[in-house]
Parts: structure tokens; C-alpha cells; sequence
């Protein structure tokens, strides 16, 4: 007999987290680091912009999106559409908020991607983008930029002379493999 458990609490542990997060973030840019603005003398308050919006959009408005699709009770029409609206505010904030790390560090004369979190930030952002084009919309005219993506993926791989296993060919295949 299978265990049935209400998401109801889940979900509202989860606002709650968010709704402190949010605040907590704003507070510390705001008050701590000085404010936000994208065009200012201090270099520092143009990436306050960062942090906000990452976690604002890309977290928050993310897990919203994964959040609404199975908690709301609506069509699964709306569901869907809410939640490919949800991502794509997400994909757009997160892209803002590197916008404004690049930004400064342009501005400041600092290098770019020079950290692991940097990196790990882009192929984040360029993952979800990817994911958000090419998945939620599986018409035959977009299957070939995903075709295409794996095939630059696989001579990447090569040139680099990587090994390339199964599980690595299905995140950039995830309807192919599935589909036979």
C-alpha cells in the first residue's frame, strides 16, 4: 500500500524559504553592500545587481516553475503554460544578473570567468536556456538545432579527446535516446 503525503506543507516551507532568502539577500545588498544600480561610480553596486536577480530569478522564479506545474489545479494546458512562462522570466533574470557580473568586472578591470563558479555559472545558464528551447518546444523544425548542438558537443569531445559515455550523450539527447 502506497504512502500518500499532501505537497501543501512542502510547498509552503518552501515560499517561506524563498520569501526569507529574497529578503535576507536584499537586505544584505541594500543596506550592507550599499544599494543596486546599474550604471553608478561605485563599481560594487552594479554587482549587487548579481546576486538579486540570481537568486530572485533564477531560484526562486526556477523553483516556482517546478513548484506550479505539479501544485496548481488548473488544465494541464495552463500548467504548462505557467510554467514555461515562470522559466523563461527565469532564463531572463539569470542572463540580467550575469549581464551585471560582466558588467563589472568590464567596468572594474577585472578578469572574466576566472573562477570555478563563473564557469559553472555559464554552463548553468547555457544548459537551462537549452533546455527551456528545445524541450518544451519538440517540433520537428527545432529537432535539428538539438541535433546540431550534439553534434558540436561530440567533435568538441573529440578534439578535446574525452571519452564519451551514454549518461554524458543524454543530457544533450534527452529526446533522441528516449525516442529510439
Amino acid at each position: 500500500m502506497a504512502l500518500r503525503v499532501s505537497a501543501q506543507p512542502f510547498t509552503l516551507v518552501s515560499h517561506v524559504l524563498a520569501i526569507a532568502a529574497a529578503i535576507m539577500v536584499l537586505v544584505w545588498c541594500i543596506h550592507f553592500r550599499g544599494g543596486l544600480a546599474f550604471e553608478a561610480t561605485n563599481k560594487s553596486l552594479i554587482f549587487n545587481i548579481h546576486p538579486v536577480l540570481m537568486l530572485i530569478g533564477f531560484i526562486i522564479l526556477g523553483g516556482e516553475a517546478i513548484i506550479s506545474y505539479k501544485a496548481l489545479p488548473w488544465r494541464k494546458e495552463v500548467k504548462k503554460l505557467i510554467h514555461l512562462i515562470l522559466h523563461l522570466f527565469a532564463l531572463i533574470l539569470g542572463i540580467v544578473g550575469i549581464y551585471a557580473a560582466f558588467k563589472y568586472h568590464n567596468e572594474s578591470n577585472i578578469a572574466n570567468l576566472y573562477s570555478l563558479h563563473s564557469w559553472i555559472g555559464i554552463g548553468t545558464i547555457c544548459l537551462y536556456g537549452i533546455q527551456l528551447t528545445l524541450l518544451h518546444y519538440k517540433q520537428p523544425g527545432i529537432l535539428w538545432i538539438q541535433s546540431f548542438i550534439s553534434f558540436c558537443v561530440l567533435i568538441m569531445f573529440r578534439c578535446l579527446k574525452l571519452t564519451v559515455d551514454i549518461w554524458v550523450l543524454s543530457v544533450f539527447l534527452p529526446g533522441r535516446l528516449s525516442s529510439g
